[in-house]
């Protein structure tokens, strides 16, 4: 006999409020799209969506042809280039509520588990703009959810899942390899073991393998381009911190006052008769932990374990509160968390005026440090980078213009990051500019153009002293500035006129893959 769907019953269900809350995030980005403008790597992604591959120096290529699909359909407007993050930030609240329910959580658990995330800063502030990092955090929290459906059902065919879930995690980023280490640690140190002579847990990595192995022959192919870019990053870009600075920020990252909802969590896991039963998440948690601090890796990495480790900590709560029978707990909870929301949303996303943030900022007396070794300036980098990109691209116009017509057919614009080179790519066609190239990451395999015989480079950034090293004329045509930038890109425009050394040479000097 069919059971007829109930319209009324579906709306007062858990389902429908998870549902509800995922869009009031989805609106909550949108609504605040266009405050601060493109972020700097979004320049860059945009430049590796036209220039689609088995793989990129810094990224894996399924975020690139999202971005492709995205732009085809819905141009490269800000909303166009962002709609995909809105979506899959709010998809992972979704996800979140329902590991809540599949943790064991009721209604008050997937709701208050679901709103965590909403207001989490890194989930928040990464769904806020283009990059792999919502698809990341998307990933990760079905696989935990996958992960806890296995464990409840004993359906080992789930690992089917797992795998290919694995495989198009690392097709988008290299977080999935952390996540399969400590998915492994968690299976060793559980009862879960016995998952390791089960054949669809090995069908299921194989699947993994299958997906990612395009990629794997691509780094083949280019001498492993990405493990020369994470060493680079990790020795000379990414700030060292201690265990003591790494938790901390890690904290911070998510919000401070969720911080009783991870040492909640942990109880949950490791001493609650129900929540023992998913202690390979904590194992997991732990584990991969532990990498990032020891390997350099930066705090907001630790995204992709938030919202199941929201999740369980809610849910630990709400046994609590049952348990001694405090139910009038359960709306002052919500209460209490509304400061948080606050607190944390102007530092995610740019919901207030440039004034009134940097009013804001020093009012709560906290300045979000990068993870990196890069010189702050009155913003922190997430929204410094967000600054000053078009008026560059003009000035290096400008500079262009002012060259000979002889000059200008010849004439090629060198930007020292990716940042400068996709803005300069970005505003092009508008400023009448030719494409820019860049020695930085992904640039240096685009390399150069074949007009390019050294003649005229007009370089942004550098010294006079460095250009020097390489051509015979060198002429500083204009200073960049921007107050609310990063103080690196305060830079100087240089006319660099008749290469001293072969083009070919030039080349492989310049490759910078950090």
């Amino acid at each position: 006999m069919n059971s007829k769907f109930n319209f009324t019953d579906f709306l007062k269900s858990s389902t429908s409020l998870l549902m509800l809350i995922s869009f009031l995030k989805f609106l909550l980005l949108l609504l605040f799209a266009d405050n601060y403008g493109l972020f700097r790597d979004e320049y860059y992604y945009i430049e590796c969506s036209k220039n689609l591959s088995w793989g990129f120096v810094d990224q894996q290529p399924f975020a690139a042809l999202m971005l492709a699909i995205s732009r085809a359909i819905f141009g490269e407007s800000i909303f166009g280039i962002r709609l995909f993050a809105y979506l899959a930030g709010s998809v992972t609240v979704f996800v979140s509520g329902i590991i809540a329910r599949e943790l064991g959580g009721k209604t008050f658990a997937q709701a208050l588990t679901a709103l965590c995330v909403v207001f989490s800063g890194v989930v928040l502030g990464t769904s806020g703009y283009y990059s792999m990092n919502a698809y990341d955090i998307l990933f990760a929290s079905l696989l935990f959810y996958i992960l806890i459906k296995l464990i409840n059902s004993d359906n080992k065919k789930l690992w089917f899942l797992i795998g290919i879930l694995f495989g198009i995690g690392l097709q988008n980023k290299l977080t999935f390899l952390f996540l399969a280490f400590g998915l492994f640690v968690g299976l060793l140190l559980t009862n879960n073991r016995r998952y390791l002579k089960s054949v669809e847990l090995w069908i299921g990595a194989v699947l993994a393998g299958l997906i990612i192995f395009p990629n794997f022959v691509w780094q083949l192919v280019l001498k492993f381009p990405t493990l020369e870019f994470m060493r680079n990053a990790a020795m000379y870009k990414n700030q060292p911190m201690s265990i003591i600075e790494f938790t901390l920020n890690s904290l911070l990252e998510l919000n401070p006052g969720f911080a009783p909802f991870i040492f909640i969590a942990i109880y949950f896991l490791s001493l609650n008769k129900h929540g023992k039963k998913f202690a390979i998440i904590g194992w997991i948690f732990l584990s991969v932990f532990l990498v990032f601090v020891f390997n350099n890796g930066k705090p907001y990495y630790m995204g992709v374990l938030y919202p199941v480790m929201l999740a369980a900590g809610v849910c630990g709560l709400e046994i609590l509160i049952n348990k001694f029978s405090h139910v009038w707990l359960k709306p002052a909870v919500f209460i209490l968390m509304i400061p948080s929301f606050i607190f944390v949303t102007p530092f995610a996303i740019p919901v207030l005026e440039l004034n009134a943030f940097l009013k804001f900022q020093d009012f709560t007396g906290i300045k979000p440090e990068s993870g990196e070794r890069s010189e702050l300036g009155v913003l922190p980098q997430f929204y410094a980078d967000r600054f000053g990109w078009k008026e560059m691209a003009k000035e290096v116009a400008e500079v262009y213009s002012s060259l000979p017509e002889e000059e200008k057919s010849k004439a090629v614009i060198y930007g020292q990051n990716y940042g400068e080179a996709g803005a300069i790519d970005y505003y092009a066609d508008e400023l009448g500019l030719p494409k820019a190239i860049s020695g930085h990451n992904n640039y240096w395999i685009w390399s150069y153009p074949d007009n390019f015989d050294g003649s005229v480079l007009i370089v942004v950034g550098s010294t006079m002293e460095d250009n020097l090293e390489f051509f015979e004329e060198v002429e500083l045509a204009a200073h960049h500035f921007n107050k609310y930038g990063m103080p690196y890109e305060n830079v100087d425009i240089f006319i660099c006129r008749k290469l001293k050394v072969p083009v070919e040479e030039l080349w492989k000097r310049v490759k910078f893959y950090i």
